[in-house]
């Protein structure tokens, strides 16, 4: 009985022990013994420095959250070498001579990448110079074709060697095609071009291709319808009669008017057919679309480039006949002229022909010689449009010419100017007086090649002007040779004209303006509208006051610059910032 009392009280204690356990389990749960320290977030946050694959975890009483981390104490780990350890090593010869390699190495390999960047920026393709101006284009020259005697000639060589003259327009023969059988024309020319090259002038022969004289025998055997002669000439039968006319001579072919206002055709009673001739009636027209005509002049241009020349101008080349071609001309031309005058019509057909410019190239490739660049041009009379400012291949031309421009009216003189000096053409500047000396001062500033006569480089006198050595010796200047420039016409302060302008000016070099008053009274010229030009200007060509002038006199201001009537005056200036960008 006993024994099963004591069972009984065991089961009941083993109970009461266990729902203890139970509670003991809740409140321990109940006051948070067993939560984690810290949530999933800020375990991530946490970094540890050790190799977490050595640790050793040992876990204790997990009701307190103990836990014991053991790592691998026996695991070495490198910590670098002592001071003492690295002494060791400081003096041992391999050490030593690995130092001195490296270091001779270093400073070789920085010397190679210092002479590379040498070499490339020595190497380094640079700006391209501007192209040098030709002799001819530098200037100035000097037209004296029309002195037939080389003496004359001669005896100015001295005051154009003093005046830095470039080269002459010299004459060549009466009669173009005469060199072929006489040789005395071109004998002399050796003589005269031997003492010209001295004094350091070139020349330049002026030549006439268009016509022989009636009298010529390429005429007279053309007449006479010889075979190898037959067609150097434009030759034209008539097509109809004239019924108020009882001859039986019929009409000309067309209405064509030549440049001396007559008829351009006459009747041949031999031929019994109208010869062409632009110019004079004794002077029938070549047929240059005949290569054995072509041939001819070029056997004159080759004798004359050996006998020493410098080049050629053509005179009255744009009436050359180049075209078959016998169309009529229509009216509208100048107004005021009648059916008989050229000028009425507009010479669409008997000028300029569409062939013209194959012919000029093909001379111009013909015009060389060994001392170097040679001229080759047209003499340009005016008053129609050259030929290089038409829409013409004209680039055979060196330089091209311009008509002798007159600059008496400014604005017009201006209008005119901006259209020819896109290509540094030779330019002969006049007046209603003619040329003088102060348009050839105002001239050298110009982008084209002054083209002079001797009474503007003061022949009669014993020596040229300071004045005008002085514009001259502009022209080498590379504000000049290969700077911008601005043209304008500037009005004067006390009257109503207007004042020439031409400013030349080049980055890093001293400017110049001309100006030039064609007027019949004295102007102040306002410069401040010109281009380039800053509030003060330094007077390198002063304006002449009774007859004398004065070199570097001081400054003026651009708004008030004093220019003489049909006087010239030159200043220098600094280029404003916004002309120099």
């Amino acid at each position: 009985m006993l024994h099963l009392f004591s069972l009984a009280s065991c089961e009941k204690n083993f109970r009461t022990s266990k729902t203890s356990i139970h509670k003991s389990k809740e409140k321990v749960s109940a006051d948070g013994a067993e939560e984690k320290l810290l949530q999933k977030e800020d375990e991530a946050k946490i970094v540890t420095r050790v190799d977490m694959a050595d640790a050793k975890y040992v876990v204790g009483d997990h009701r307190n959250g103990d836990a014991k981390i053991e790592l691998d104490a026996n695991k070495k780990q490198f910590s670098g070498l002592t001071k003492e350890e690295l002494m060791k090593y400081a003096e041992d010869p391999f050490w030593v001579r690995l130092r001195w390699f490296m270091f001779v190495l270093f400073w070789a390999l920085w010397l190679c990448m210092l002479a590379g960047a040498i070499a490339i920026i020595v190497r380094a393709p640079k700006c391209a110079p501007p192209t040098p101006r030709t002799w001819y284009e530098k200037g100035p020259l000097v037209d004296m074709s029309s002195v037939e005697d080389y003496s004359e000639v001669e005896a100015a060589l001295p005051l154009l060697e003093k005046t830095q003259v470039s080269g002459i327009f010299a004459f060549a023969c009466k009669d173009t095609y005469e060199v072929l059988d006489d040789p005395s024309c071109i004998n002399k020319f050796k003589e005269f071009v031997a003492k010209a090259k001295k004094f350091g002038v070139k020349v330049i022969v002026d030549l006439t291709a268009n016509f022989v004289s009636k009298t010529h025998k390429w005429f007279q055997m053309s007449e006479n319808r010889s075979s190898e002669y037959s067609d150097y000439f434009v030759w034209v039968k008539g097509h109809e009669y004239d019924p108020e006319n009882s001859s039986t001579q019929p009409k000309p072919p067309n209405q064509w008017v030549s440049t001396l206002d007559k008829p351009a055709w006459s009747w041949s009673e031999k031929r019994q057919e109208y010869y062409l001739h632009m110019y004079g009636e004794d002077q029938p027209d070549l047929n240059f679309t005949n290569v054995d005509v072509v041939r001819k002049f070029d056997s004159v241009i080759k004798l004359w480039m050996e006998a020493g020349a410098s080049g050629i101008r053509l005179q009255k080349a744009r009436e050359l006949h180049a075209n078959n071609s016998l169309a009529d001309e229509r009216p509208g031309g100048a107004p005021g002229a009648d059916h008989t005058q050229r000028g009425f019509w507009r010479n669409r057909h008997s000028a300029d022909a569409p062939d013209l410019d194959r012919l000029l190239a093909h001379w111009a490739l013909r015009v060389t010689s060994e001392d170097g660049d040679t001229v080759f041009t047209l003499a340009e009379a005016g008053p129609r449009a050259e030929l290089f400012v038409l829409e013409r291949n004209t680039s055979a031309l060196r330089p091209p010419s311009a008509a002798p421009l007159d600059v008496s009216d400014a604005p017009a003189a201006l209008e005119q100017l901006r259209k020819r000096l896109t290509r540094w053409p030779a330019l002969q500047l006049i007046t209603e007086d003619g040329a003088d000396e102060e348009l050839a001062m105002f001239s050298m500033l110009l982008p084209a090649t002054p083209v002079l006569t001797l009474k503007q480089l003061g022949y009669n006198n014993t020596l040229p002007s300071e004045a005008l050595l002085h514009a001259v010796a502009l022209r080498a200047d590379a504000s000049v040779q290969h700077g911008q420039r601005a043209l304008a016409a500037a009005p004067a302060r006390n009257s109503s004209a207007a004042v020439l302008v031409c400013a030349r000016w080049k980055r890093g070099h001293t400017g110049y303006v001309s100006l030039y008053n064609g007027g019949a009274e004295d102007a102040r010229a306002n410069l401040t509208a010109v281009h380039s030009l800053p509030a003060a200007l330094a007077v390198l060509v002063g304006p002449r006051h009774n007859g004398t002038r004065h070199i570097n006199e001081g400054l003026v201001n651009s708004d008030d610059v004093f220019v003489p009537a049909r006087s010239a005056v030159i200043l220098s200036y600094v280029p404003n910032n916004a002309a120099e960008d």
